[in-house]
């Protein structure tokens, strides 16, 4: 478990504690996400103000937030992997990755995850189990097996939680990954992120499948759909299938709801959804639901929500700051890093 010894500052490991919660815990998992919102938006800033310092695609994560979160409150560091497509800030910055650190690869710059050269979908930080993003549509979802086909093969508790949203369910790469796992009895948990659209094409347009949990029932694992929005739903529900992966017992295939606040990339004006549809959606915006629950259960005063947001928005400023700072990698490193080449074996 991680708790902050004061607000806004990095957790730190602590002991259990029996009985009734003070609350430290959920109000860092509520700073996260806020952490999270803030860090996306400031993004989203950057790459449409003149003088544009991003470059490349870019894939908000605004309005998913409780998913990464969850995943991180079950994370084990040291024996766990998270392995995920493009749209992978979030779950980077929640598994503990500086924003600065984001923002610098963001901007292309030598002190970025990826040294700058990865950009927005290649957000790494393996030391922390965080195996990267991915820019192709599925195709990390066999690197997720076999990151769960080591763990198991050495014996070491470990599960790999594997990301991915609705649009790729309906690639090869998904169908055969998933049969794998379930033959092998690998410890990995696969998870559609379920904004209800790939890209622009909504889930009843792609998929002859409409609920997307079924997807999961011919592979022999569980398969249900969770509420994405609601982190305490997220670490419950996610929990089980956590348990069963490192009891042995194999994967488990889980829907989380959720619903983007912003387009499938930047470029995208969102004209396939309703007025409607988006009040719908701020009704279940992520963070607003758990920041009500602290709030009914005492954990959450008023001034301590205006300091979480006024400690996030100055940590988001300042690591803006530096990264803009920061320099960029040296022209004559522009070809390393981009290669791994191949050695000849010992004798």
């Amino acid at each position: 478990m991680t708790v902050a010894n004061e607000v806004g500052k990095r957790p730190t490991t602590a002991p259990k504690q029996p009985g009734k919660s003070d609350g430290t815990v959920e109000r860092e998992r509520l700073r996260m996400m806020m952490l999270i919102r803030r860090f996306e938006e400031r993004t989203y800033q950057e790459y449409t103000r003149p003088g544009q310092k991003i470059g490349g695609f870019c894939h908000l994560y605004s309005g998913q937030e409780a998913i990464a979160v969850g995943i991180q409150a079950l994370f084990q560091k040291g024996k766990d992997y998270l392995v995920n497509g493009y749209r992978c800030h979030g779950h980077s910055l929640a598994m503990g990755m500086e924003p600065r650190v984001a923002f610098a690869e963001l901007f292309g710059k030598v002190t970025g995850c990826s040294k700058g050269k990865g950009g927005s979908m290649h957000f790494f930080d393996a030391s922390a189990g965080n195996m990267g993003g991915h820019g192709i549509v599925g195709g990390h979802i066999p690197l997720g097996l076999g990151f769960a086909f080591a763990q198991k093969y050495k014996n070491t508790g470990g599960v790999t939680f594997c990301l991915f949203g609705d649009g790729a369910v309906n690639q090869g790469t998904h169908n055969e990954a998933l049969n794998m796992a379930s033959l092998m009895k690998a410890p990995v948990i696969w998870i559609v992120e379920n904004n209800g659209v790939a890209m622009g094409t909504q889930v009843e347009r792609s998929s002859a499948e409409k609920d997307l949990a079924e997807r999961g029932s011919g592979y022999n694992m569980p398969h249900y759909h969770v509420d994405g929005n609601d982190v305490d739903t997220v670490i419950k529900q996610f929990g089980k299938a956590v348990d069963r992966a490192r009891a042995g017992d194999g994967p488990s295939y889980i829907v989380a709801d959720t619903w983007r606040i912003r387009g499938h990339s930047m470029s995208d004006p969102m004209k396939y959804r309703t007025k409607d549809q988006m009040e719908q959606a701020r009704q279940r915006d992520p963070i607003t639901i758990y920041q009500s629950r602290l709030r009914e259960q005492g954990m959450l005063s008023d001034e301590q929500a205006d300091a979480i947001q006024e400690e996030v928005a100055a940590d988001i400023a300042q690591a803006l700051q530096q990264a803009d700072a920061d320099p960029h990698p040296a022209l004559e490193d522009r070809f390393n890093d981009a290669l791994a080449e191949s050695y000849p074996l010992q004798k």
